[in-house]
């Protein structure tokens, strides 16, 4: 199995390296190749990523296109097997290991990992219960899951959908024509910083009133430009902290 790893970034630089490290770390065979496609960070995320082992490619003007950069970056992968990666989750023990074992059945066509937050409180814990039983009921994934594909199975369903909101969850949605989705039942650790910088039962009921719009067929690209600018807040929220506390350490 040839695995290509693809993570976007957009002023990542306080998560990016510590996704990178226990991505090759937790590694049973050396991965074949991983690509950074970064949307034009200003925040030290390239500093971050300088690596040896990494192919880097930077497009400001995907800024704001996830989609876009993703389909970009594919287009270069040469790996059998894609495997996307949010750059602020954290893969588990032997996960090439499980992606491998999973695809061994030849139904399968590609799947995601079990959901997690990277700390713990009763809200997050909730939450957590409640997306696990979105997305086991209609196997649409999301991101922060690292969703594997094989890349023929890819190809067929269109790649990646040119949508700005939900878009992993349609590009499961268009794979599930052309065969299963394999749900491997251990976790990813997704920061959850966005729920911490933007109030946690605020940006849950968001999301929900998003999803339950997109269940009843509704519009939800309307909201994809706030979303996505709420979220580079949030990242700028974290970013700060690390930078103070970096302040402290050399003080």
């Amino acid at each position: 199995m040839r695995l290509s790893v693809i993570i976007p970034t957009f002023n990542e630089g306080a998560t990016i390296r510590k996704t990178l490290q226990t991505l090759l770390e937790r590694a049973d065979q050396p991965l074949y190749e991983i690509i950074v496609i970064d949307s034009g960070s200003t925040d030290g995320t390239l500093k971050e990523i300088e690596h040896e082992e990494v192919v880097t490619i930077v497009n400001p003007r995907m800024a704001g296109k996830k989609c876009r950069a993703l389909r970009m970056a594919t287009n270069i992968a040469q790996g059998d097997v894609l495997f996307f990666l949010d750059a602020d989750t954290i893969v588990p023990e032997h996960y090439d290991s499980e992606i491998k074992n999973s695809l061994k059945d030849p139904k399968v066509v590609g799947g995601a990992f079990e959901f997690s937050f990277d700390r713990f409180s009763i809200p997050l814990y909730l939450i957590t219960l409640v997306n696990r039983i979105r997305y086991r009921y209609r196997k649409r994934f999301y991101g922060d899951q690292g969703i594997f594909v094989r890349r023929d199975a890819y190809l067929k369903a269109g790649g990646w959908p040119e949508r700005n909101l939900l878009e992993a969850a349609y590009l499961c949605r268009n794979l599930q024509k052309y065969g299963k989705l394999k749900l491997i039942r251990k976790s990813t650790l997704t920061s959850s910083r966005r729920f911490t910088d933007g109030g946690v039962w605020k940006v849950f009921a968001h999301d929900i009133y998003i999803w339950g719009r997109d269940l009843l067929g509704l519009d939800v690209e309307k909201y994809a430009a706030s979303y996505w600018a709420k979220n580079k807040a949030y990242g700028r929220k974290e970013l700060e902290k690390n930078e103070q506390v970096k302040e402290l350490q050399y003080d």
